[in-house]
This record gives structure tokens, C-alpha cells and sequence, in this order.
């Protein structure tokens, strides 16, 4: 399944709003630090391992999509 993810500035747990799923991060752009902890975060809240998780697009956007096996 594909989920789309709003990336906000924060430390709030992820939230669902109108389909997109909001997820907080306060850590740095560079180096892709910030992209892992977003999907350290989808892998707690979908409960999955992160291997599995893909970014599919938006790698310097706040606007991106993961591609997620269905559950």
C-alpha cells in the first residue's frame, strides 16, 4: 500500500488527517537523517520492520510517499 506522509517540525506521535498521515520530526535534513527517523516512525506506528519501508518519493520534500506491504 502507498501512504502519504506530511512531514512536520516536532516531537508529536504520528496522526492520521484527511488520508495523509502526519509525521513530527526534529531531526536534521542532512544526510538523509531526517527520512530515517520518519520511517523508524511508520515502523512503530504500523508496526512492521523499517527494512520493508520504502521511500517511493519526495526524498527532499515535506510531502512524501512511502510504499508500506500491506497488513
Amino acid at each position: 500500500m502507498m501512504v502519504k506522509v506530511r512531514v512536520m517540525k516536532g516531537s508529536a506521535p504520528p496522526s492520521m488527517e484527511n488520508g495523509i498521515l502526519i509525521v513530527h520530526t526534529s531531526k536534521e535534513r542532512r544526510n538523509n537523517i531526517a527520512n530515517l527517523d520518519i520511517v523508524r516512525q511508520l515502523s512503530t506506528y504500523f508496526n512492521i520492520p523499517t527494512s520493508v519501508i520504502r521511500l517511493v518519493s519526495g526524498m527532499k520534500s515535506k510531502s512524501k510517499i512511502f510504499s508500506i506491504p500491506d497488513l
